[in-house]
Order: C-alpha cells, then structure tokens, then sequence
C-alpha cells in the first residue's frame, strides 16, 4: 500500500494535540451522521434501511477516524472494506426497487473495477482506489436509472455534480496539500470536502429513503 498519501493522516487539517485529531472535520462528520440518521427514521423499506444504515457506518468511522489517528493503516482499510458494503446494498437496494437484475455484461464491468480496485489498494496513491469506489457508486446509479422515480431523476445529477467536485477538491488534496500546509497551516482545508460530503449524504438520502 502506497503510504505516501493515506486516510486520515495526509488529510489538509493539521492534527491537534487535543481530544480531537481534526476537530474541525470531525464537526461536520457529525452533521453527515446528523443527516443519515434523520433519514434512517424515515426510510420506508428494508433495503432503504439497510443503504442507509451502511451509510451511518461509513460516515461513523469516518467521523472516528478523524477524531483519533492509529498509528497504522487499519483505518484506511476499514473504511475502504465500508465503501463495499455501501455499494452493495446501494445495488442491493436499486435491485428490489425495479425487479431489475444487472446483466452480464455489467456484471463483468463491475468484477473489473474490483479487481482495479484491489490492485490500486495495494500497489497505488490513495486518489485511485477512491476514484474506484466512487465510479462504482456512480455506474450503479446510471445503470439503474431509467427504473427510478421521476423525483429521483431530477436530483441524481445534482449528485454526480457534487461527486465531481468532490473528486475535484481530492485530487488537489492530494498533489496539493503539502504546498497548501505550508501557507495555510493552521486553516483546515479538507473541511471543504467534508461539507461537500455532507450535501452529498443530503441528497443520497432524500432519494433512496423512499425506494
């Protein structure tokens, strides 16, 4: 595993010698968690809690992960191991909403970005194993998308936008953040990809709560 860059250490917030490693990350984590929650009491269907109790999960650890740093690379790990539980019941999820099971061709894309996915874990940056998960989220997305709710069609590109900002502000973190450290040591750059994640994480689950 390249260590170069990796989750939470090489995050642009630099860490506090308190009880919070990045307590301002870990502040609108806890919104994200906020947002999940509120949705999971209202989810309407099993597989709508499940995908978002995965989320909660996800965005729980996350939260953790910024508030204390093990000195190792478990938390990377473990909070990768979570984006294939939140895939999996995202396509668990669009599955018993359209009756719909993905074809084999699609299958087969799926089974290659996981193999890419595993050999970037291993052998490459942070950015590409991330870059991964989050094309295997928006692949789901697009390929169920003319089974979905007219309500939810309005609001999916809104949320590949986000990702894509997302991705954006995660590529400049990680070529970036040294240099950006180095002139703004003590503002905490990456909360702008936590806030982005949040919305994201709004959205999310003003669509799938419902299916």
């Amino acid at each position: 595993m390249d260590k170069s860059y990796t989750f939470p250490f090489s995050t642009c917030e630099k860490p506090s010698d308190g009880l919070l490693a990045q307590p301002y990350s870990v502040f609108f984590n806890i919104i994200g968690c906020i947002i999940i929650i509120y949705y999971l009491n209202k989810a309407k269907t099993n597989s709508s809690k499940i995908l978002l109790f995965a989320l909660f999960l996800f965005e729980a650890f996350h939260t953790f992960s910024h508030s204390i740093h093990l000195n190792n690379n478990s938390q990377i790990i473990f909070t990768h191991g979570l984006t294939y539980v939140v895939n999996f019941c995202l396509l668990i999820t669009l599955f018993n909403y359209s009756k719909h099971f993905p074809n084999d061709i699609f299958l087969l894309y799926l089974f290659g970005l996981v193999i890419f996915d595993q050999y970037a874990l291993q052998n490459l940056p942070f950015f590409y194993y991330f870059f991964c998960q989050i094309l295997i989220f928006i692949s789901l997305i697009i390929y169920y998308y003319e089974y979905l709710p007219n309500k939810s069609k309005e609001k999916l590109p809104i949320i590949i936008l986000l990702i894509s900002i997302l991705l954006f502000l995660e590529i400049n973190e990680f070529y970036n953040c040294k240099k950006i450290l180095k002139e703004y040591d003590s503002f905490p750059i990456h909360i702008f990809i936590e806030i982005i994640g949040a919305i994201i994480f709004y959205f999310i689950c003003d669509i799938f709560y419902e299916l």
